[in-house]
């Protein structure tokens, strides 16, 4: 199917939106200010809300690296130096070449001989490198004809293995023993020992077989970002559990389950995959499955958004009208909900929808769904010849255009010439259901029923899932039209087991297991019905229908032969899984929790407005790269043990100047501080060894505070170093039993008069202790919480309030620079919109900044659309409706 272009445009969108039934707002003002959505992927992030209701966030990931050759020890350099001798690397012959290529493609022949070189060179060879897949191959004697060349060929170097499918398999035979999944060869990066270990332990000992991870994803849907990670780890796609799917062109963060799989088999994913990140991993006992979420979260920019009348005025004044219009919208929506439409994005993203699809499933004509699901354009096949002259450019807006060319080239090929293999040789892999087909109609090319049964039941049930919500659109705006908030007889709720009104905000919106039951003029009169229990069917044979004019609308509707010709009181069909039971959806949906906002003024359409999961990570993991990198470099006070005892004339005198300095002071006193001294004897020999240890007792007056002589010691423990060297002085700001004893870990105390104990600063800094601890806001922004409930009435709420996350003071500006998280505070709608604003206070990326942006941050259930509320909430502008130009999908 062609891509269905132009939908963010607001003429073609309002098109496309009534078409499927969105026609009608909960309010009857019109909000008048529009916005850009989705200039970047992730100007649109989604976060999964547990079912306890925390959110989702990815804390940590880890990336594995090829561990680094160690530095060999110095060692004179002769005089005559025999020139390292190069592995000798055997050619594969013209010959063999070409039996490759006839047993496999071009490509695949290429990887392979890269490999074996790779091999006979002795070359460190990555996880991604060591693997060569072959496409599937169903004759068994060609697959046994391939094993035997290969290992003729490259001298059993490399070794092959077939699974079910025919899919081969080729690996490097001397390797083949280590079964670690992303080891950079025998001797893989294992500098993370606690990931290591829980290769050494059972599933039971980690908590369960089954492994949940939080899983971050730009411009992937959540079944290909699986797919691709079950391919890497040569697993089925059908071991992975997840909650519930994301949208594609956004940031999302959900959780993830994968059978028995261990958290350092997936570490490196991280580094081969650069939309993919995953980590916060942990074991449990059973796996994710649909539905175990309470919703998502959004975090939506809006851009270049433009309110009523703005045109012409100055930026403050369009700040003033902006703001009103989200004040008003967040307040209103927040009070009186939205009207609970299923988004474009049910309906897919092509040219025939899903719902056109899923309607001809149901009249049982599958030849003409196998057409519709094969369907290109003429001008977009035109389009994927001319790419062919393009200069290939390294985006992920060309990769995905390249693919979908592939794609119409690939189905092309089929129809004309209906080669099955060279049209599968095209197609690019993430096009499934368009393979499925080709591949099965390629042996039974007049099987249809089979051909589409080939296709992930996932994938077929999202077809006639999409007509319910057709149907189930068209309805919802039929009902508010006629009746608007108006609770009337006949409208259907939900009941529990005892005939009360279920809570619309206790489950998700999609009850499949629900009951409903018709209110009579009784219910209405007692006032316990309000709008949000209203609750529409989707076609089923399990429903029942209003038993009012909408419940003969969806009659009238459904029989309309451009609707399918279909009775909703006959939904059963003689395929059983194209049966429709049905189930029930609320009419209004409503916000979890409070919404929030933040306006600001920019110019670069490119900046990112609020950071991701991966921009706090990143900033995390480059700050710890700092602190080792300080630590490693920061001299230690005191080196080791041996330095000490090989020093101990050095340190003795140390400790006689410390003491003529401390008396040179003569510190006035009016008090006794006493000191408990330790004392180590050497013998007299020359050798240097302690053979006695004496404690004592010494009393000092002094004038000074008890607390301020604990501070001078510890700005002298902090500012003097230690000299290393053992031709130097050591400058000690303590005595010798007082290092000696902290090296141990014992603590020296100092009592003061009131008998109170205080422990001294320990001087003894090993590179650990070196290493700079995060700040508070540092760990607010790691925490990715922006400040904390208590202290927001503190930050001046104001749209340029913010938070920034900076690393602490050092040296490395390109750390501090990646560790500088701009975050705004996100403020709730206010009683009074119109209250006076500081535009002075607004958020300005650059002084000229011209352009206003919204930052929207809200929680919906889980089967309730963001696009939809932003629908609501922006309402349109009646200039630029006209114009089509209001809305822009950069991407």
């Amino acid at each position: 199917m062609a891509q269905r272009q132009g939908t963010h445009v607001p003429a073609v969108r309002a098109a496309s939106e009534k078409n499927l039934g969105i026609t009608q707002r909960s309010a009857s003002i019109n909000f008048s200010w529009t916005g850009d959505i989705r200039k970047r992927y992730t100007d649109f992030l989604v976060y999964e809300i547990r079912k306890d209701g925390t959110t989702v966030h990815l804390r940590e990931y880890e990336e594995q690296q090829p561990s680094a050759p160690k530095a060999a020890p110095a060692k004179p350099i002769p005089e005559i130096v025999a020139p390292p001798t190069e592995p000798i690397i055997k050619p594969v012959s013209d010959e063999d070449r070409q039996k490759l290529v006839s047993l496999i493609n071009e490509s695949a022949t290429e990887q392979l001989i890269k490999l074996d070189e790779a091999v006979q060179a002795k070359r460190a060879i990555s996880a991604g490198e060591r693997t060569v897949v072959f496409d599937p191959i169903t004759d068994r004697a060609q697959r046994a004809s391939l094993h035997q060349e290969i290992r003729r060929i490259f001298d059993n170097r490399i070794e092959t293995l077939a699974n079910n499918t025919g899919v081969i398999t080729a690996t490097p035979s001397k390797w083949s023993k280590n079964n670690r999944v992303g080891g950079h060869g025998p001797r893989a990066n294992n500098s993370n020992n606690s990931r290591s270990r829980d290769q050494s332990k059972s599933f039971t000992q980690l908590g369960g077989e089954y492994l949940h991870f939080t899983m971050y994803k730009e411009n992937k849907d959540t079944m290909d970002a699986v797919n691709t990670i079950a391919r890497l780890l040569k697993v089925k796609a059908t071991n992975f559990g997840f909650a519930g799917t994301k949208d594609r062109r956004a940031g999302t963060v959900q959780r993830i389950s994968v059978y028995r799989q261990r958290a350092s088999n997936l570490i490196w994913l991280n580094t081969r995959l650069p939309n993919i990140k995953v980590g916060d991993f942990a074991h449990a006992q059973e796996p994710l499955q649909l539905g175990q979420h309470g919703g998502n979260e959004f975090v939506i920019t809006l851009k270049n958004c433009k309110p009523l009348g703005g045109a012409g005025c100055s930026v403050d004044q369009r700040v003033r009208k902006l703001r009103e219009a989200v004040e008003f919208g967040l307040a209103y929506l927040q009070r009186h909900g939205y009207i609970n439409y299923y988004g474009l994005q049910r309906f897919g993203t092509y040219a025939i929808g899903t719902h056109l699809l899923g309607m001809k499933v149901l009249k049982e004509d599958y030849e003409g769904v196998l057409d519709d699901i094969l369907h290109v354009e003429d001008h977009f096949l035109q389009e994927a010849f001319d790419l062919e002259e393009q200069e290939p450019a390294h985006t992920n807006d060309f990769h995905n255009s390249r693919d979908d060319y592939n794609r119409a080239k690939a189905i092309t090929i089929w129809k004309t010439t209906r080669n099955a293999e060279k049209a599968l040789a095209i197609l690019p892999k993430r096009f499934s259901s368009e393979a499925a087909i080709i591949r099965h109609l390629g042996k039974n090319s007049k099987d249809f029923m089979g051909a589409l049964l080939s296709i992930t039941r996932g994938m077929r049930m999202m077809y006639i899932h999409a007509y319910q919500s057709f149907v189930w659109n068209h309805m919802a705006s039929k009902r508010w039209s006629m009746y608007g908030p108006t609770v009337v007889e006949g409208d259907l709720v939900l009941v529990s087991n005892d005939q009360s009104p279920a809570d619309a905000d206790s489950e998700d919106n999609e009850n499949f297991y629900a009951q409903a039951r018709a209110l009579t003029q009784e219910d209405i009169a007692s006032g316990k019905y309000t709008i949000f229990d209203v609750v529409l069917p989707t076609p089923g044979y399990d429903v029942i229908y209003p038993r009012n004019e909408i419940g003969k609308a969806f009659v009238d509707f459904m029989k309309k032969p451009e609707n399918g010709g279909l009775d909703p009181y006959d939904m059963r069909r003689r395929q059983k899984e194209f049966s429709l039971s049905g189930n029930y959806r609320h009419l209004l949906g409503r916000f979890i929790g409070e919404p929030q906002y933040a306006i600001r003024v920019y110019n670069d359409d490119t900046e990112q407005m609020y950071p991701t999961d991966l921009d706090f990570c990143n900033a995390a993991n480059a700050k710890k790269k700092a602190a080792t990198t300080k630590a490693r470099t920061s001299p230690p006070l005191l080196a080791n043990w041996a330095h000490f005892t090989s020093n101990t004339a050095q340190y003795d005198q140390a400790i006689t100047n410390e003491r003529r300095r401390k008396a040179s002071e003569s510190l006035e006193s009016d008090g006794v501080v006493v000191a408990r001294e330790t004392w180590i004897q050497t013998g007299l020999d020359g050798s240097d060894k302690r053979v006695k240890i004496a404690r004592h007792t010494e009393e000092y007056e002094t004038k000074v505070p008890v607390e301020q002589i604990n501070e001078k010691v510890a700005d002298n423990a902090t500012n003097d170093i230690i000299s290393s060297s053992a031709t130097e002085t050591p400058t000690l700001t303590k005595g010798l039993s007082d290092l000696y004893y902290e090296s141990t870990a014992q603590q020296t105390m100092i009592e003061s008069e009131d008998g109170t104990n205080k422990q001294e600063q320990d001087v003894m800094l090993v590179e650990e202790s070196t290493a700079p601890k995060a700040d508070t806001m540092e760990v607010d922004a790691l925490t990715h919480e922006v400040i904390s409930q208590n202290n927001r009435s503190a930050v001046a709420d104001t749209e340029n309030s913010m938070v920034v996350s900076n690393s602490e003071k050092d040296d490395e500006t390109d750390t501090k620079e990646a560790a500088n998280l701009v975050v705004p505070v996100l403020h709730s709608p206010s009683e009074n919109p119109l209250a006076s604003v500081d535009n002075s206070e607004v958020i300005r990326s650059t002084p000229d900044a011209s352009k206003l942006a919204v930052i929207l941050k809200f929680q919906l259930r889980s089967s309730n659309y963001a696009t939809v509320v932003l629908r609501e909430l922006m309402g349109t502008l009646e200039e630029d409706t006209a114009s089509g130009d209001a809305f822009s999908d950069g991407n």
